[in-house]
C-alpha cells in the first residue's frame, strides 16, 4: 500500500525532483570541465560513496569482500585517470 503522508511524499518530491535535477546538472558540469570520458569514471565510485554513507547512517557491517571491491574500484580509476 502506498504511503500518502506527508513525510513521506516530501521525501519523494525532494528525491524525484531536487535531489535528481541537481544531480544531472553537476554531472553536465563535471562533463563540461572534464570531458566525458574522464567524468565517466566517476560513475564508478558512486557504488563506493553508497557504501560508506550505508557503513555511517545503516550500520553496514563492512568485511574483506566489500573492502576488497571498493578498493578495486578506487585503485582502478587512479590507474586509468593517471595517464
Amino acid at each position: 500500500m502506498l504511503d500518502l503522508s506527508a513525510h513521506y511524499l516530501a521525501s519523494l518530491i525532494y528525491l524525484a525532483i531536487a535531489a535528481s535535477c541537481g544531480a544531472f546538472m553537476l554531472y553536465f558540469e563535471l562533463v563540461r570541465r572534464l570531458g566525458p570520458g574522464r567524468a565517466a569514471y566517476t560513475l564508478a565510485t558512486v557504488p563506493v560513496v553508497a557504501l560508506v554513507l550505508s557503513t555511517l547512517f545503516e550500520n553496514l557491517q563492512l568485511d574483506g569482500r566489500i573492502v576488497l571491491g571498493a578498493a578495486a574500484v578506487l585503485a582502478g580509476n587512479i590507474l586509468v585517470l593517471r595517464r
